[in-house]
């Protein structure tokens, strides 16, 4: 069994909250070595203005593992500067994926 996840949010919907809410509360329990949670694409916008719903997972997620987010597709999006502001990891998301592949992670994508 894996002990490490990269959890791949893409959709700006309910699946959107449903992935950052069952990570949030992975990351709290702190049963797995470690948890990360990507936001890619149109969910983006939602970790620059979480809707009310949202809000409280993301905090939880802020605590126990910074989330990441695709910086090309934030700069294209023009919320890079809020999730700079908001604390979040800009990274490059097919190399972040690739790395924690090669790390051992498993995936999961919402």
């Amino acid at each position: 069994m894996a002990d490490k996840l990269l959890v791949v949010i893409v959709s700006d919907d309910v699946k959107a909250s449903v992935g950052a809410r069952m990570a949030a509360r992975m990351a709290e329990r702190g049963t797995l070595e470690d948890i990360r949670v990507l936001f890619f694409g149109p969910s983006e916008r939602l970790l620059a203005d979480p809707p009310a719903d949202l809000a409280e997972s993301l905090a939880t997620l802020r605590r126990h593992a910074r989330p990441l987010a695709c910086q090309a597709v934030a700069q294209q999006l023009g919320v890079l500067s809020r999730l700079t502001e908001v604390d979040t990891e800009l990274v490059p998301a097919g190399e972040e994926v690739e790395r924690r592949l090669r790390d051992g992670y498993e995936i999961m994508t919402f």
